[in-house]
C-alpha cells in the first residue's frame, strides 16, 4: 500500500495535500490565541515603535538601529507587513507564522527527499525515500515542542529564520546538483535573510559544510573534508557570519546585557543537561513548560546530579566510537545537524538567559532527531520478516503520531493569553519555589 502511494507522483501529492490538512486541524487553535502581555509581546510587537510608522525612514531604522538588545530587521519587517496588510491584531500574527509552519513543514519534506537521493551508499527505493523524509518532516511539524515557537508570536522570528534557512538548504541542494551560479546567489540571500530574522542562524556555513561532505562521492580521499573550491565558495558565508557575530555582541554590550554569572564549568554542565534533556523531550515530550528553571543561583553549587550528564555524554560518544561501522552517512547527518543547530544554544557561549533550556530552541535542530528516528524505523521495518512484526511497528509509531499530535493540538491553548500561561506553570513554580529564583517579568 505505502509503496503503491509513494511511486505513483500523483498519490504522493494527495498524501502531501492531506497532510498539510491535518496540521492545519492541529495547528488551528492558534488562531485563536491572543497577544501575551507581560510576557514580551508587550514591546516586541504591540509597543515596537517601528510597527507604530509607516514610512521609508521607519523601515531604515530597523537595519540601523537595534531594539531591545536584539537586532532582527527582517523579522521586524515581517510584522510590519502584517500590521499594514490586516491592522495590529493578534489573529494576523498567528494566522501568517501558522501557514509559515505549514510551508516550512513542506522544505523539510523536499530536502531530505532531495539529499536522500544525492547520499552515496544509501541504497533507498524511491518509495522509501519519499517514506522517510515526510514521514519526518511531519514530526517535524506535530511535536508538541514546537508549539512554543508557533504560538507565541514574540517567538516567531524562529519560525521566520528556519523558513529562509530552510530555503537557502534546498537552494544549497540545487546548486550543488546542477552548478549554476544563481543557486549559489539566492542561497546567499537566504542566509543573509536568516541572520537578519535571528542570530542562531550564524551556524548555517557549518550546515552547509556538512551538506557537502555528506553528498560526496569519497570523502576519505579530500584532505580537509570537502574539496578546496568548496572551501573557497564558503568563505562569503564565513564573512557574514563573523560581522553579524560582532554587530550582536556590540548590541548586547551597549544595551547592558552581560553573561549570567556562571563560571565556564558550571555552563559545560548546563550545556550537557540541556542536550540531554533535549533528547529525553524530543522522544517522550513530558513536563514541557514555557520556562525552565536554573538549578541554582550565580555563585551556588550546582547539584551532584548534574554531573551524571557529562558522564553521559561521555558515554554516548565512546558507544558511538565502538559502533561507527554501523553508522552510515544518514546516522552522521542527521546527529551534526541535530548538534550544529542546538550548540548556540548550550550555554558553552555565555549569552543572556533566565531560562536554562526553552522548547523553541530545538524547533530547527529537531530535524535532524527526526531523520534518525525514522531511519532507524525504515530500516527495522526492511528488516523484518514477519508481517506481524511490520504490522506492529507501523501500528506503534501510528499510535506515538496520534499522541504527539493530539497532545500539540491540547497544548496550543496554553498559550492562548497570559492568565492560560501562568497557570501552567504555577505547579512548576510551587514545586522550585525554594530553589530557584523566579524570573523578573
Amino acid at each position: 500500500m505505502f509503496r503503491k502511494v509513494f511511486q505513483d507522483r500523483k498519490s504522493s501529492v494527495v498524501l502531501i495535500v492531506s497532510i498539510v490538512c491535518v496540521l492545519a486541524f492541529i495547528w488551528s487553535p492558534v488562531l485563536d490565541n491572543e497577544f501575551l502581555t507581560n510576557w514580551d509581546d508587550q514591546w516586541m510587537v504591540t509597543g515596537n515603535p517601528h510597527l507604530q510608522m509607516n514610512t521609508p525612514a521607519a523601515v531604515q531604522a530597523m537595519f540601523t538601529e537595534s531594539y531591545g538588545g536584539q537586532y532582527s530587521p527582517v523579522n521586524t519587517l515581517a510584522y510590519l507587513s502584517i500590521v499594514k496588510t490586516a491592522g495590529m491584531e493578534a489573529f494576523g500574527f498567528q494566522f501568517f507564522f501558522f501557514l509559515l509552519h505549514l510551508v516550512n513543514f513542506l522544505l523539510v519534506g523536499l530536502i531530505l527527499q532531495n539529499i536522500l537521493l544525492m547520499i552515496p551508499g544509501v541504497d533507498l527505493k524511491d518509495h522509501q525515500r519519499m517514506a522517510i523524509a515526510w514521514a519526518t518532516a511531519f514530526l517535524f511539524a506535530i511535536h508538541p515542542m514546537q508549539v512554543e515557537a508557533v504560538a507565541w508570536i514574540s517567538a516567531s522570528k524562529v519560525v521566520l529564520y528556519s523558513f529562509f534557512y530552510l530555503l537557502g538548504f534546498w537552494l544549497y541542494l540545487l546548486y550543488r546538483e546542477t552548478g549554476k551560479n544563481h543557486y549559489y546567489w539566492l542561497v546567499f540571500i537566504c542566509f543573509l535573510a536568516s541572520l537578519l530574522s535571528k542570530e542562531q542562524a550564524v551556524v548555517f556555513v557549518l550546515t552547509l559544510i556538512l551538506v557537502d561532505w555528506t553528498i560526496h562521492p569519497n570523502p576519505d580521499v579530500v584532505r580537509f573534508l570537502i574539496p578546496k573550491k568548496q572551501w573557497v565558495e564558503k568563505i562569503l558565508f564565513f564573512l557574514a557570519g563573523v560581522l553579524f557575530g560582532l554587530i550582536t555582541i556590540s548590541i548586547s554590550v551597549r544595551s547592558g546585557a552581560g553573561g549570567e554569572a556562571y563560571t565556564f564549568g558550571q555552563r559545560l554542565l548546563f550545556a550537557n543537561y540541556s542536550f540531554w534533556e533535549y533528547l529525553v523531550k524530543l522522544t517522550a515530550p513530558y513536563s514541557l513548560s514555557h520556562f525552565y528553571f536554573f538549578p541554582v543561583d550565580p555563585g551556588e553549587s550546582v547539584p551532584l546530579r548534574f554531573w551524571f550528564y557529562p558522564v553521559a555524554t561521555v558515554g554516548f560518544v565512546w558507544i558511538l566510537s565502538e559502533s561507527r561501522e554501523h553508522l552510515n552517512r544518514v546516522h552522521i547527518f542527521g546527529g551534526l545537524f541535530f548538534l550544529i543547530n542546538i550548540i548556540t544554544v548550550l550555554h558553552i557561549i555565555p549569552i543572556p538567559r533566565e531560562s536554562i533550556m526553552a522548547d523553541r530552541y530545538i524547533y530547527l535542530s529537531s530535524v535532524g532527531f527526526f531523520m534518525i528516528v525514522v531511519y532507524v524505523l525504515a530500516q527495522l521495518f526492511v528488516e523484518f520478516k514477519g508481517r506481524a512484526k511490520k504490522i506492529t511497528l507501523i501500528s506503534v509509531f501510528g499510535v506515538y503520531l496520534i499522541a504527539l499530535a493530539a497532545y500539540s493540538h491540547k497544548r496550543v491553548d496554553v498559550w492562548q493569553n497570559i492568565d492560560t500561561l501562568n497557570a501552567s506553570i504555577e505547579p512548576l513554580i510551587e514545586m522550585n519555589m525554594d530553589e530557584v529564583v523566579l524570573p523578573g517579568r
